[in-house]
């Protein structure tokens, strides 16, 4: 799993927001606190793990807790996020053949922080921020540069973010204690017998654009576009390839990528305190993969105090040029995969779930909190079962600036 989050648009969305919001009395301004700590528990199994060349268990368990900072003074926000993904991998247990192996529990930390600035002329806003990750085969470092403006009569809103990621694919950073030094790509044991790379490093580039258009008090719509450049090693070192002559190998697929996505969005308040939030979505890329998305999520308003939570998301997918299942690949080939996450799938996502806001005390202690679940079901026979919780505390204090003192006239 691979979950880098970058809390920009939210951030700078809520300071937009804020703005529209504030009072007439310009003497004060709203000091804002929110912590957010939310767990998601992850469970999947299947049959097509490419650690075994496409056949094999892919049962996968993820305990997933994190904290999440954003803090706003004035024209000026923070945001931070900690987390961390305990993982336990029957299938990863496969790369040496040994039950209860080192591979079969590991261990992801990340972390982000982002700056972000409000210009109250020119209704734009600016941020930055850095993001982190580290597990025993893995090590990204992030930076990104994101833009807001709105109009000036509040109805358009255009958005642009760039983001640079540098992977480190090296394993042994966590083996011997927190932080120690990156020692080789690992492969699986009956292939260690040489090297199959000359690269350990991936380098991935992402920019993000973003129109979205208010139609009415009841309606907007928004089209997005993302694309990608990944280059450096792009293969899992630890994929088996089984060739149509019995002989194997580790997966193998070009040292660049270029991806496009394209999304349509339209959100709209319907009568009786619903929202609905739908989305389709294509993407293509030069490894021959074409998907398509259709994507919605409702919020139905039961009291002031209670939400539903409603999701179904639909996708289909033509694989990859690359893809073969397990024994059907020719040695010959130059560049093979039997991963099924590249192959012609389709897959179907519904969620359930509610959002409470409790009876506290006016502009402190706890805001919120909701609990969802998610069931993820594959063509190839891929099922899992995500729980997430979350409670958002939030706290606002009006402070009054200072005014310069005046001068005693003599």
């Amino acid at each position: 799993m691979n979950k880098r989050t970058i809390l920009v648009g939210s951030l700078a969305f809520s300071i937009l927001f804020g703005k529209a919001q504030k009072p007439k009395n310009k003497a004060f301004k709203v000091r804002e606190t929110e912590v957010e700590l939310l767990y998601n528990h992850y469970i999947q199994d299947g049959d097509n793990s490419a650690v075994t060349g496409g056949e094999g268990t892919e049962r996968l368990i993820v305990y997933g807790p994190s904290f999440g900072l954003k803090k706003t003074f004035g024209k000026n926000g923070i945001n931070f996020q900690l987390g961390a993904d305990i993982i336990s991998s029957a299938s990863t247990d496969n790369i040496d053949r040994v039950q209860s192996s080192a591979s079969r529990l590991d261990a992801r930390s990340y972390t982000n922080l982002g700056y972000s600035r409000y210009f109250e002329k020119s209704k734009s806003s600016i941020s930055i921020g850095l993001s982190g990750s580290i597990e025993s085969d893995y090590f990204s470092f992030g930076k990104y540069l994101g833009w807001t403006k709105t109009s000036k009569s509040d109805m358009q809103t255009y958005s642009a973010e760039l983001q640079v990621f540098n992977d480190d694919l090296r394993w042994g950073r966590l083996d011997d204690g927190f932080l120690s030094e990156p020692q080789f790509l690992i492969y699986p044991v009956e292939l260690r017998f040489q090297e199959w790379y000359d690269e350990y490093k991936r380098d991935s580039y992402n920019l993000n654009l973003g129109f979205t258009q208010v139609l009415d008090q009841r309606n907007t719509i928004g089209i997005f576009t993302a694309l990608s450049l990944q280059k450096g090693l792009l293969a899992t070192p630890f994929h088996r390839i089984f060739f149509t002559d019995n002989t194997r190998a580790v997966e193998q697929l070009p040292d660049q990528r270029q991806k496009l996505a394209i999304s349509l969005k339209w959100n709209t308040f319907t009568s009786g305190g619903v929202i609905l939030r739908n989305k389709i979505a294509g993407y293509t890329d030069d490894f021959g993969i074409l998907g398509l998305t259709i994507d919605n999520e409702t919020a139905i308003k039961l009291s002031p105090k209670w939400t539903l939570l409603p999701s179904a998301r639909y996708y289909i997918q033509q694989g990859s040029k690359y893809f073969a299942a397990k024994g059907e690949h020719d040695a010959n080939e130059t560049y093979y995969t039997s991963d099924y996450d590249l192959s012609s799938i389709n897959s179907l996502t519904i969620g359930m779930g509610w959002r409470h806001w409790p009876a506290v005390r006016k502009n402190r202690g706890l805001h919120s909190f909701s609990i969802q679940y998610f069931y993820y079901s594959r063509s190839n026979g891929l099922r899992a079962h995500t729980l997430a919780t979350s409670f958002n505390f939030l706290k606002k204090k009006a402070l009054k600036e200072k005014r310069p003192k005046r001068r005693n006239k003599n």
